[in-house]
C-alpha cells in the first residue's frame, strides 16, 4: 500500500506573474497530489497566479504584508501561525525575502527547510537597501543546520551564491522545466495575433517578454530596437510583461521616431504562449538571470533567439541563436539583425533546434522528478 503523501508548504514572496512564481505553478501542476500535498503561503497580497495554483490542487493563503522592513517582524509571527495550523513534513521557500521569513517561522516548529535561489550575479546597487540587508541575513543564516538544502536553478546562480558565502555542500542544481506541449509553433495562431496588432506576414517581429525591472534592462532593449528599426523598415517590436504598458513614461521612446507606430506594449498577459507564435525572433536583454524562464519558453515555442549572456543563458541556448555580452545594445541589435536577415527556412531550422533542446534537456517532467526526489529524501 502506498504511503501518505508528503505534506509540503511552499512559501513565496508573490503570486503575481514572474519567473519563480511561474515555475512554482508548473511544479504544482506537474506533481501528483497523491505523492505531494502542497499548500502555498504568499507574503504579499494575492496575485494573478493564485487562482491557477488552486485549480492545480494547492491551497493558497496570503499574508497581505506591505513591502518594507516593518513587515518582516509581523510577517514571521503570521507565517509561523499559518505553518503551525497545518504541520508539514517540509517547507520550501522561494527568493530571498521568503527564504528569510520562512526559515525564521519554521525553525521553532522543527520543520526541515529548503531554500530556492532564482538569480545569479545580481547587481544589488540597483535594489533597495532592505533587499541588500535581507540577502546579508540569508548568507549568515545559510550556515546553520536549516536550511537543509539550497536549490539553485542555474549553475551560474549556484556559483554566485557560493561566492557570497552560502555553503557549497548544501547547494544543489535543479534547472527550470518547460511545458513543451503547451509551448509550440503555430503559424495560423501567429497570423491571427499579428492581425490584432495591424501587422502582416511581411513584417519582422522581435519579441521581448520580461517584467519591468532593472535586471531586465528594457532601456538597453529599446536602444537596440531603435538601431534595428533604422536598418530594417519591416521590423516590429512586441513587448510583454508587468509594467510594460503604453501609459508608462519609461516607454516614451516607443512613441517617437524611429519606433513610433512599430511597437506594441501589451503589459502582463496570461496568454504569452499564444503571443510567442506571432514573433519571428526573441530578444533577451537581461543584465542578470539565473536560468531565464522567458528564454526557455521562447525556445520551446520554436523561436530563434538573440540573448545577453546572463546566468545560464549560453548553456540553455546552445547553437539555437546568438549570445552577446551583457549590457551591450549595439551587439544585441547586430545579432537580431543577423537572425532577421536569414531566410525564413533557416530561422525556422534554428527554432526547431532550440525546441528539441528544451524537449530533451529541460522538460517539466525532469524538473518535477528532481524535486520529488529531494522531497522524499528530506521528508
Amino acid at each position: 500500500m502506498a504511503g501518505a503523501p508528503i505534506k509540503l508548504w511552499q512559501v513565496i514572496t508573490s503570486t503575481d506573474v514572474g519567473g519563480a512564481e511561474t515555475q512554482l505553478l508548473r511544479l504544482i501542476e506537474a506533481l501528483d497530489p497523491g505523492q505531494v500535498s502542497m499548500r502555498v503561503a504568499c507574503l504579499l497580497p494575492e496575485g494573478a497566479l493564485a487562482s491557477r495554483m488552486r485549480a492545480a490542487g494547492a491551497q493558497v493563503a496570503s499574508l497581505n504584508l506591505a513591502p518594507g522592513p516593518a513587515a518582516l517582524t509581523r510577517g514571521v509571527g503570521a507565517l509561523r501561525r499559518l505553518l503551525a495550523a497545518w504541520p508539514a513534513d517540509l517547507v520550501q521557500t522561494w527568493m530571498y525575502h521568503a527564504d528569510l521569513l520562512g526559515l525564521l517561522a519554521a525553525r521553532p516548529l522543527k520543520m526541515p527547510v529548503v531554500w530556492t535561489l532564482r538569480c545569479s550575479d545580481l547587481d544589488l546597487t540597483r535594489y533597495r537597501r532592505s533587499t541588500r540587508l535581507v540577502l546579508k541575513a540569508c548568507v549568515a543564516l545559510s550556515r546553520l543546520k536549516e536550511p537543509r538544502v539550497i536549490v539553485a536553478n542555474s549553475q551560474s546562480g549556484l556559483d554566485f551564491h557560493a561566492g557570497l558565502g552560502y555553503p557549497r555542500a548544501k547547494l544543489r542544481l535543479i534547472p527550470n522545466g518547460f511545458d513543451t506541449a503547451r509551448l509550440a509553433p503555430d503559424a495560423a495562431e501567429g497570423g491571427r495575433r499579428r492581425a490584432l496588432l495591424g501587422w502582416g506576414p511581411e513584417h519582422l517581429v522581435v519579441g521581448h517578454v520580461a517584467r519591468l525591472d532593472p535586471a531586465k534592462d528594457h532601456a538597453g532593449f529599446l536602444h537596440a530596437a531603435r538601431m534595428l528599426a533604422g536598418r530594417l523598415p519591416a521590423a516590429r517590436f512586441l513587448l510583454i510583461g508587468q509594467g510594460v504598458e503604453p501609459g508608462n513614461p519609461f516607454f516614451a521612446a516607443c512613441q517617437e521616431p524611429p519606433l513610433a507606430g512599430r511597437c506594441a506594449l501589451l503589459g502582463r498577459r496570461d496568454d504569452v504562449p499564444q503571443w510567442l507564435t506571432a514573433m519571428d525572433v526573441f530578444a533577451q536583454s537581461s543584465l542578470s538571470e539565473g536560468l531565464p524562464n522567458a528564454l526557455g519558453e521562447a525556445l520551446a515555442a520554436g523561436l530563434p533567439v538573440a540573448a545577453s549572456e546572463a546566468g545560464d543563458t549560453r548553456a540553455l541556448l546552445g547553437p539555437a541563436g546568438r549570445v552577446v555580452p551583457v549590457g551591450q545594445p549595439y551587439a544585441l541589435a547586430e545579432a537580431l539583425e543577423q537572425l532577421l536577415r536569414l531566410p525564413a527556412l533557416k530561422r525556422q531550422a534554428l527554432g526547431a533546434l532550440g525546441r528539441r533542446r528544451m524537449q530533451e534537456g529541460y522538460s517539466l517532467e525532469a524538473m518535477a522528478g528532481a524535486y520529488l526526489g529531494l522531497y522524499r529524501e528530506l521528508a
